[in-house]
């Protein structure tokens, strides 16, 4: 997941779809298991985070990656106005969070000021 989708993510979840929760929710529980060898686990985690509603499996039908994109996408298109990206006022880098207040690229601090 890129820098920007993760902080929509992370910071934004509230403004996705049920439909969109519902599928990254269901790559969550994917990752969860990669590595797991026991059938009754993965079986376990797929029951509680995953889905089989067909709007969400078709918004998974290309890859996380792919979903990630779009519905970052859709939320800087739909609902732009609720989105606070908190960029370093020095270099111009996305913050960690809408709150932080030291740049994670530069290190500038913005502490302090209005």
């Amino acid at each position: 997941m890129d820098e920007l989708a993760s902080y929509i993510f992370n910071y934004y979840s509230h403004l996705l779809t049920h439909e969109e929760r519902a599928a990254n929710r269901t790559i969550l529980g994917e990752l969860k298991i990669e590595h797991d060898h026991s059938p009754e686990m993965k079986r376990a985690v797929r029951k509680f985070w995953g889905s089989t509603d067909p709007k969400v499996l078709a918004l998974l039908q290309d890859g996380a990656e792919s979903f990630w994109e779009r519905a970052r996408d859709r939320v800087l298109r739909e609902q732009r106005d609720q989105v606070f990206l908190n960029h370093c006022p020095q270099c111009g880098a996305l913050a960690k969070t809408p709150t932080a207040k030291q740049c994670p690229k530069c290190f500038f601090s913005w502490h302090g000021e209005v």
